[in-house]
């Protein structure tokens, strides 16, 4: 728990390889001595590399650095860091390496204090958060209605109480029952398998898979050096797994950036291996991945509004005004999103490649089955097989493409002869809706309404205490003797904002269009196809929620649309001496003009750089901070208001079975502040959920 809201302080680390910037300079003098820096701030890491001819800065959250790892090679006596900044490729070049390349201390630091802090401010702080909120929430939804019940008020309550509080359209009520669902977490063990193909022995190669709780490690270690290669990545950072069959036996396994060349076993006819490697990947995926995270935060989105119907009735009943936000207090309007989340009808799309299918004796058959949380895609024909799954935030654009005049596809599906547009805009449609309602556009939504939710269910809270004379916050006697020595409270602030930790940490930018045409290469396009294809023009819209690139011209046309939080790194590129200038993401490039307009580029820059950290990962995590301390503030709330009522919590079995039926049992107890549990909570989670000085 003391991972749960950790903060980093920024550091600072040369990275300079000085034989690198030797031989740089040795070939080329007028480059000068290249300089490589690591900058480790709160939430990115930014990675510059500087000599006289050019520069270049990334960008990127530590959510997306991928896997951070240390590669051995020339027996262990060089080592390098491996990570989305700079991958040490499947020859043991590249990566970032310190100095000469052979300093194993510093290099470890780094790779250490970016793993924390991935780790700390990525996807699996994420859904331990995540896992946080939902048991607080089971808490409240089972304590609420406890005092409720204590007082006599009726739940659902009559219809006269319903018409008063909701003149308009009532929204449906749950009975106690329904409301108190507590959800166990699923847990993991660690499971590995040896996993060497035989034509791979032979160059004296050993690997291990290893499926841990949170994440996925491969260990490999190849050649008479011995060079190991570690690669691991959170599950929520899988983007798909494949499973191929080739030959009629032969069976191969692949997991997107982490297993991006086919791997197979012994012979390569080990089906029971790979095919008991693929599901279990494929179900810790769904559950730890994009998928659990969404469906955990749909369940706290319902039980906050939940505990804020359930609040309403209770000020209702004890006579306090209604009236929402009150009058004098400045709060932001009520769910700004209209269904940020949606469920879709499973659909399939036959997308056979007709022209492709030439070349399989016409047997090639591909299917794209749209599911609600997920995509899977199948692929076979006379001699192989492929099964695609990968989650719908994991899709990082949609693009629709149209080349010749009539030949359309979508993420470089070309179905039938490549003229069927009604189909492919179809496709496109689909997936480009279910990127947006389930995935990462729609979790940062989900975020704000439940935020929203949780300020009015605050601000009716503290006039609930107000009313029956509750002294909150508590005493520092009454929170020791309760919560253990350590337990302090933010101090209020005026509106309840919630924002202890983040002030505007997510902000809608509006929409803004550029012109980012490059002539250069519109030039090459028109003399290559001889004037056919004309002059292509390139526009950049930048959205709301994401960015969309069309290129276009006589012969084609192109849109790639991506989110803010798939991004990754936002760099700016200085080449050619300091004279040419473009905007690097992971979504591509981008150099208007002649690529001289240093302006308009670090204008672009700027722009999506700041819509990255408002709209993006950084956004999510923060917002999900905040929401950390407001839960818990109506904790504590609830807790003395229980008290004052004389309302145990945890209750015996026979009280649960009085107010919520026979079915509902005491539920997990993970986390909780549980008000007449001595031992003392942990003071790191403690101060950081509650800004004390240990933050």
């Amino acid at each position: 728990m003391e991972n749960l809201m950790q903060r980093f302080p920024e550091k600072r680390y040369d990275v300079t390889n000085y034989i690198e910037s030797f031989c740089l300079l040795f070939w080329c003098p007028c480059m000068g001595w290249q300089k490589k820096s690591l900058m480790l701030q709160s939430e990115e890491v930014l990675y510059k590399r500087r000599n006289f001819c050019c520069s270049g800065t990334q960008k990127r959250p530590y959510a997306q650095l991928g896997s951070v790892e240390l590669h051995d090679s020339c027996c262990g006596l060089c080592v390098a860091m491996s990570s989305n900044l700079e991958r040490v490729s499947e020859k043991g070049e590249g990566g970032i390496r310190p100095f000469f390349g052979v300093d194993r201390p510093y290099t470890e630091e780094i790779c250490n204090e970016l793993r924390a802090r991935m780790e700390g401010r990525g996807d699996t702080a994420q859904r331990q958060q995540q896992t946080f909120l939902l048991d607080q929430m089971t808490k409240l939804t089972a304590e609420l209605p406890l005092i409720m019940a204590k007082r006599g008020i009726q739940w659902p309550p009559p219809a006269s109480t319903v018409a008063k509080i909701f003149p308009g359209e009532a929204p449906a009520f749950k009975t106690f029952a329904e409301l108190y669902n507590p959800e166990e977490e699923v847990k993991f063990d660690t499971q590995a398998w040896h996993v060497v193909c035989c034509c791979e022995l032979l160059s004296c190669l050993s690997r291990t898979i290893e499926l841990g709780p949170d994440e996925v490690v491969i260990r490999t270690t190849r050649g008479l050096g011995r060079a190991s290669i570690i690669e691991r990545r959170p599950y929520a950072q899988i983007d798909d797994v494949e499973k191929e069959t080739a030959c009629g036996c032969c069976v191969s396994m692949k997991a997107g950036e982490l297993i991006q060349e086919p791997i197979s076993n012994g012979m390569g006819c080990d089906e029971e291996t790979i095919t008991q490697i693929v599901d279990e990947l494929k179900r810790r995926i769904e559950i730890r991945g994009n998928i659990g995270q969404m469906k955990k935060l749909e369940s706290i989105m319902c039980k906050v509004d939940d505990l804020r119907l359930l609040m309403q009735v209770f000020q209702h009943e004890l006579g306090l005004d209604m009236q929402y936000p009150p009058k004098g207090m400045g709060l932001p309007p009520i769910r700004p999103h209209l269904k940020p989340s949606e469920d879709f009808p499973t659909r399939e799309f036959e997308v056979t490649n007709y022209c492709m299918s030439l070349y399989c004796c016409l047997t090639q058959q591909d299917t794209m089955t749209l599911e609600n949380d997920k995509v899977i895609t199948k692929s076979s024909n006379c001699i192989s097989e492929n099964v695609n799954s990968m989650p719908y935030a994991q899709i990082s654009s949609v693009d629709e493409d149209r080349c010749c005049y009539c030949c359309r596809g979508v993420n470089g599906i070309i179905p039938g002869c490549g003229c069927q547009g009604e189909k492919v805009a179809d496709l496109a449609n689909e997936l480009q809706q279910r990127k947006v309602k389930r995935g990462d556009i729609a979790q940062l939504r989900n975020q704000e309404n439940t935020m929203l939710n949780a300020l009015e269910l605050s601000v009716r809270t503290s006039s609930v205490l107000k009313k029956l004379g509750v002294e909150y916050p508590p005493s520092q006697e009454t929170m020791v003797s309760e919560y253990g020595r350590g337990f302090t409270l933010p101090a209020a602030r005026e509106g309840y904002w919630g924002e202890e930790v983040h002030l505007g940490l997510s902000e809608q930018q509006g929409e803004k269009d550029y012109s980012v045409t490059n002539y250069l290469e519109s030039c090459c396009i028109c003399l290559r196809s001889l004037g056919l294809a004309g002059w292509q023009t390139q526009h950049l819209h930048l959205g709301e929620e994401e960015v969309t690139l069309t290129k276009q011209d006589f012969c084609a046309r192109s849109t790639m649309r991506m989110p803010y939080a798939q991004l990754g790194s936002v760099d700016v590129e200085t080449i050619c001496c300091g004279s040419c200038f473009n905007v690097e993401t992971d979504g591509g490039i981008i150099q208007p003009k002649c690529g001289c307009d240093k302006d308009l580029v670090d204008e672009i820059s700027e722009d999506l750089q700041t819509r990255k950290v408002t709209r993006g990962n950084i956004a999510q995590v923060r917002m999900q901070e905040n929401l950390m301390i407001e839960v818990i503030k109506l904790g504590v709330q609830l807790d003395e208001i229980a008290r004052k009522e004389g309302v145990v919590y945890p209750p015996s079995q026979e009280t649960m079975t009085q107010v919520f039926g026979p079915g509902p049992k005491q539920g997990s107890q993970r986390f909780q502040l549980r008000r007449g549990d001595t031992r003392p909570l942990k003071p790191t989670l403690l101060g950081c959920c509650f800004g004390s000085p240990s933050f």
